[in-house]
């Protein structure tokens, strides 16, 4: 079958074949979602860098939908072959390569707002995170998640056959880390508050206990010393004279001086 034989099956409106121009529809509204994915990733990237990867991607995917313009448009340059073994394919390949840079856009995303979360709470004690935002934790295990994932995602060669699915579902992990990174933005004042009241308490509770510590020396300096001179005032007193058992009054003493005269 040539490139203007349909085999039966008449063209659309479009000027592709009907299984075709479906499988092309697919393609743009695929694109056009990763377009803002990836448009999002360079705007979050802390350098607003562009991923080398995506554009690879692209790069690639732009070819292989060059392949079935030229099919149509100019037949004596490609092989007179079935839809099926040319077009087909190439539409299939062109999506697939479209999906890779939707991956590889969300990817940049998760370790962007990783490092944008990171640096927006680096400065703040983790009681005043919790305190402001209470489902930080759980946030904080769903970015190690997705970070996990990334490795994941650079490591696949084929999108699988679950590739919608699963690209909804990274979508929506990630919408949750954009929600609180666009909430950790609007809390900056409340977080310096939190965080002057946590400091402030700290310093005085750090004084209390310094206060507390000298108090205590001191007062045990002084129990201290106070046994050190009793102790010595025993060691240096001179030792008593010992008394006499029995001493004899005046009046005796004059009357043993009468018999003794």
């Amino acid at each position: 079958m040539s490139a203007n034989d349909d085999g039966g099956a008449g063209m659309s409106d479009s000027g592709f074949f009907p299984q075709e121009a479906d499988h092309l529809r697919k393609l743009a509204i695929l694109y056009r979602d990763a377009k803002a994915l990836i448009l999002y990733s360079e705007e979050i990237d802390p350098d607003s860098r562009s991923n080398l990867q995506t554009i690879k991607e692209l790069r690639d995917a732009f070819d292989h939908l060059m392949r079935v313009v030229s099919f149509h448009l100019a037949p004596d340059e490609v092989a007179a072959t079935a839809y099926d073994e040319y077009c087909h394919k190439n539409v299939q390949k062109a999506i697939g390569h479209v999906y890779r840079a939707a991956f590889d856009a969300l990817d940049g995303t998760v370790l962007s707002l990783r490092e944008r979360i990171s640096a927006a709470l680096g400065g703040y004690h983790t009681d005043v995170i919790k305190t402001v935002i209470p489902e930080y934790w759980d946030i904080k295990i769903e970015l190690n998640r997705l970070t996990d994932a990334v490795a994941d995602h650079r490591g696949r060669k084929d999108v699988g056959r679950d590739v919608g699915a699963t690209l909804d579902k990274y979508v929506e992990d990630i919408e949750k880390l954009k929600t609180f990174h666009d909430r950790l933005l609007h809390a900056g004042n409340e977080l310096d508050v939190q965080q002057q009241a946590y400091d402030h308490e700290k310093r005085g509770s750090w004084w209390r206990q310094v206060i507390g510590a000298i108090l205590a020396a001191v007062v045990g300096g002084l129990i201290v010393l106070a046994a050190q001179q009793v102790s010595w005032s025993e060691i240096l007193a001179p030792p008593q004279s010992r008394l006499p058992l029995e001493q004899n009054s005046p009046e005796d003493a004059h009357e043993s001086g009468a018999r003794r005269n």
